[in-house]
């Protein structure tokens, strides 16, 4: 991500965004964050943690005092990313008013929907600690003509990605195999539980899905599998650590350890 720079306030210490994997230095910063980011900011991002920010570190007093009252009255929290965006002045009045538009649109959605949607962004990040969050909670919801048995299975579909994305195969087969109790005519929901026995041999499948497979042409899907196995093998972190044991001991150990602090860090921010 990059952002654009009008000026540089004094800022002792920055505004992390996890999710985006930056820090904020600027007003002008803050402005991009929330403009390009409308799913990400649209439920409790201007908490106390920003307001100290804003007033301690880019020394605007007021706009803190007005967020602090607005957020204190209970009133649309919309209001308050507006109110940041026009007292910064980054975005043009033009600009500011499409955003305000923007956020309308999203609240007129049908909740369930736009958690949905905010779900799928912070998967989209790989913030998938976040998204299975969200996803559980679409799970609690009531049932009505939006939250149907193909909405449900989709966000089974979505929480099976996430597990499997964090290597935690047990859950997503269980999550795919409820997407499938859900709606049994999707093809892709069996393609991903065949996928996760071939990455996971020891996983065990109801017997029902061996009799599914045994009827099916799996071909393309084993070619895909291979496919996948083959761009891991060629990653980039492979040949990075291929890289390393070329070099000298001193300059490898000090690599290895560089490298499997950085795995470290990718695992934590996937949680």
């Amino acid at each position: 991500m990059s952002l654009l720079l009008c000026r540089m306030e004094p800022v002792v210490h920055p505004f992390e965004v996890p999710e985006l994997g930056v820090r904020i230095y600027s007003s002008q910063e803050l402005c991009y964050v929330i403009y390009e980011n409308p799913l990400l900011v649209i439920d409790d991002f201007v908490d106390e943690r920003l307001i100290q920010f804003v007033r301690d570190d880019l020394n605007m007093e007021f706009l803190a005092g007005k967020l602090d009252n607005w957020k204190k009255s209970n009133e649309n929290p919309d209001n308050l990313l507006l109110l940041i965006l026009t007292e910064c002045q980054y975005y043009t009045s033009a600009e500011v008013n499409h955003y305000r538009q923007l956020l309308i649109q999203l609240r007129k959605k049908h909740p369930s929907r736009l958690t949905k949607e905010r779900a799928d962004y912070f998967f989209g990040k790989k913030q998938y600690g976040r998204a299975i969050s969200l996803y559980e909670k679409l799970l609690e919801g009531k049932r009505d003509n939006v939250v149907d048995e193909d909405f449900l299975s989709r966000v089974w579909s979505c929480l099976g990605a996430c597990y499997a994305r964090m290597f935690q195969f047990e859950k997503a087969y269980h999550a795919y195999d409820r997407a499938f109790f859900y709606n049994g005519r999707d093809p892709e929901i069996l393609e991903r539980i065949y996928s996760l026995k071939a990455m996971y041999p020891d996983l065990v499948l109801d017997e029902r899905y061996q009799s599914i497979f045994q009827a099916r042409d799996t071909k393309g899907w084993d070619e895909k599998i291979e496919a996948a196995r083959k761009n891991s093998r060629e990653s980039e972190a492979v040949r990075e650590l291929d890289e390393l044991f070329m070099k000298d001991p001193e300059k490898r150990m000090e690599g290895a350890s560089r490298l499997v602090r950085q795995w470290k860090q990718e695992y934590r921010s996937m949680m």
